[in-house]
């Protein structure tokens, strides 16, 4: 800590956060006292830093003046926009959210386009609001109507005024509605808003964040997750001293499997919660080994035969992807008989089993108490690919640094886990369905300050290194060749062309499949911007040097690069980074500021949705150019995560995205001149 930070605590132990009591996990009061993720927070910040921090409750109408009107303070969860950043310091928390359309309805609202016509319930002062309006107002058809608070919006709908309103995912109410996702909104971090006033609390915070560990943060998320569900339900009057039986699946890795006279799994460590966050209100009956009793919850797979017409299910818990897994460097693999004459890990007892077994041909199959015991078989060559849920290993690889395994492929086997409450039960059912809803979105809260320290360990740190020590050989070999020769413009551009040519051999060390992909990114470049005027200089540079866009994913991890299904968040996360680690690779060389542009803002959009929120044309123009190819091409293109896209398919998709993710000009004049981008792409397999 600098000595301003030590002083300005010294002197501000008795600060004031403000806050409106919005009753959610984030923040609630319970008999007066504050409670939720917030609270918990600020209770370990004065531990760590020896203060005496507060947070003072306010009107949601006048926390608003006082944020609109710049009054001197820090704020809960304004979001972060560009306007308030003229005034605020902005420092995430730990809280991701997302806007959604909430309904009851599903025969009438089946997805966006069933919006039109539709009563939309929105608030004014939310900036969900905002942003759906700003996205979609031109897009549905749908009918607004403005509330003032949550309360009316979830009274509205439920007596059908109204059917559906817009919020985002922080809030909780008593009910678990459907919900449609707005796929043109991005998440947003909560926040802490800190009038610039106030320069040295923004970095005492933002060190707090990035020294809070893992563990701390998810005991921080799990407490408040269940403190507030515990005080949601033991106001329920209908739940107050039910009595049910609770049952598992058997042998349904990983909902629940049986290891030395103890259950395992997803459904164990649910119920646990299950039944703390029930304790003042319902009594649950501890199970029991056994076929299809009759049971009032039953936490299983869908397909268990056990669940009859005689119960409700709630949403997928979690969804189980029977994957394939190996060491880095071994095969992947489009379907199961490509394990054939080999030797795999799996659990036992695993469900999968038979599907494993009657599918393949001639393989030894050794089996395994515990999933970790599988991954330290594949790593140490004991078995040469293991079956198993792809979250399960990417978690462990993440946690324990394994990086040299890698998802071989995703089978089409999947196993959702779902909680079946009996049909006779139907508020414990609304309740449980309510917190499987929030234990599934629970992967929206994370420590990004951990994850900025940690993206190069979550890496294959060593490949990383490699590469990087043999790129800044090359270029150190280059500069000295450069220096004992005639130091003329001939000879650094000779200088720059090898070392453009051997970091695009670099680059094909993460993915191989790109080569292609990069030439023709150089072709249509050139191309695009000779139809822009560009000066002749500008024109030569970007055919050489586009192809470099993506060099910075020599440090993304192969799993993540290579994974056959869609990233998750946290995955897309690290794979965003890689216009970062490219960068910070070329930076200190010759290459042009084109080059250097490019690889650092070819994922920006036109509207400020990219990957570093730059907004029209503040985004270089090559960075521009690079952009609308880059995403043709990859639509294409066939990958190993997804078919390629048809010509007409591609432009079609381009010209949606106009004014969106492109820019308008250039979208015009690639459209015009589409049939020669299609015939680089045919001509240069």
């Amino acid at each position: 800590m600098t000595k301003e930070e030590s002083e300005w605590l010294k002197n501000n132990k008795n600060f004031t956060f403000y806050n409106d009591n919005y009753d959610s996990r984030l923040f609630f009061i319970e008999n007066g006292i504050q409670k939720g993720l917030y609270s918990y927070l600020v209770a370990d910040i004065n531990k760590k830093l020896n203060t005496n921090f507060t947070v003072q409750i306010e009107d949601i109408d006048v926390l608003h003046d006082k944020f609109n009107n710049f009054d001197s303070g820090v704020y809960f969860d304004f979001a972060n926009t560009k306007e308030r950043r003229e005034s605020y310091f902005f420092v995430p928390t730990l809280y991701r959210v997302s806007t959604k359309v909430f309904f009851r309805d599903t025969s009438i609202i089946e997805d966006l386009v069933s919006l039109n016509n539709k009563k939309v319930g929105l608030i004014d002062d939310w900036y969900s609001t905002t942003n759906f309006v700003n996205q979609y107002a031109d897009e549905i058809d749908y009918i607004p109507v403005k509330f003032n608070t949550l309360s009316e919006l979830v009274a509205a709908l439920n007596a059908g005024e109204i059917d559906a309103f817009v919020a985002d995912t922080q809030v909780i109410t008593d009910k678990a509605y459907p919900t449609l996702n707005l796929p043109r909104l991005q998440n947003l971090y909560t926040s802490f808003a800190i009038s610039k006033d106030y320069i040295e609390l923004n970095s005492i915070l933002i060190k707090y964040f990035t020294e809070l560990e893992s563990k701390e943060v998810k005991e921080m998320v799990i407490k408040s997750r269940e403190d507030y569900f515990i005080y949601l339900f033991k106001k329920s009057e209908e739940l107050k001293g039910l009595t049910v039986s609770v049952g598992y699946g058997a042998n349904e890795f990983p909902t629940s499997y049986y290891v030395n006279n103890e259950y395992h799994g997803i459904a164990p460590t649910l119920f646990d919660s299950i039944k703390l966050i029930f304790k003042d209100v319902v009594t649950f009956i501890e199970p029991v080994i056994g076929e299809c009793n009759e049971y009032d919850v039953l936490l299983s797979v869908y397909n268990n035969k056990c669940i009859t017409d005689n119960y409700f299910l709630t949403k997928p818990y979690y969804t189980f992807e029977l994957s394939v897994f190996n060491k880095l460097e071994g095969n992947f693999i489009s379907e199961i008989g490509d394990v054939n004459y080999s030797t795999v890990g799996m659990l036992k007892n695993a469900y999968y089993y038979d599907y494993v077994k009657n599918n393949t041909l001639n393989v030894e199959m050794v089996f395994f108490d515990t999933f970790e015991e599988i991954i330290k078989a594949v790593d140490d060559g004991v078995v040469d690919y293991a079956f198993g849920d792809q979250r399960l290993l990417l978690n462990h690889t993440i946690n324990h640094d394994m990086f040299d395994l890698k998802v071989a492929g995703t089978l089409t086997e999947k196993s959702s886990v779902y909680i079946a409450v009996k049909k006779e039960h139907k508020a414990l059912f609304d309740a449980i369905n309510l917190i499987s809803i929030s234990s599934d979105n629970e992967r929206l809260i994370k420590n990004i300050y951990i994850n900025e320290n940690e993206k190069y360990q979550r890496n294959d740190l060593w490949a990383l290194i490699m590469v990087f020590s043999v790129c800044i050989l090359i270029i150190v070999l280059l500069l000295i060749r450069d220096f004992l020769a005639k130091k003329t413009q001939h000879r650094l551009l000779t200088m720059n062309e090898s070392l453009i040519g051997s970091l695009e051999m670099a680059s094909l060390y993460s993915d191989e499949e790109t080569s292609e992909h990069n030439k023709r990114i150089n072709i249509y470049s050139e191309y695009l911007s000779t139809l822009l005027k560009m000066p002749k200089e500008f024109v030569e540079d970007i055919r050489m040097i586009a192809s470099l866009h993506d060099i910075g994913k020599i440090g993304i991890p192969h799993y993540i690069l290579k994974k056959p299904g869609k990233l998750d968040p946290d995955e897309f996360d690290v794979m965003k980074q890689h216009v970062n680690i490219g960068y910070e690779i070329i930076k200190n060389t010759d290459l042009s500021l084109i080059t250097k542009n490019i690889v650092l803002y070819h994922h920006e959009k036109w509207n400020g949705k990219g990957y570093l929120n730059l907004v029209g044309e503040d985004i270089p123009i090559e960075a521009r150019i690079v952009s609308i190819v880059d995403v043709y091409d990859a639509l294409r293109q066939k990958r190993v995560y997804k078919e390629g896209f048809t010509h007409e398919v591609a432009i079609e998709i381009i010209a949606e995205e106009r004014g969106v993710s492109f820019d308008p000009m250039i979208v015009d004049l690639f459209l015009h001149n589409h049939e020669e981008f299609r015939a680089i792409f045919e001509n240069n397999q």
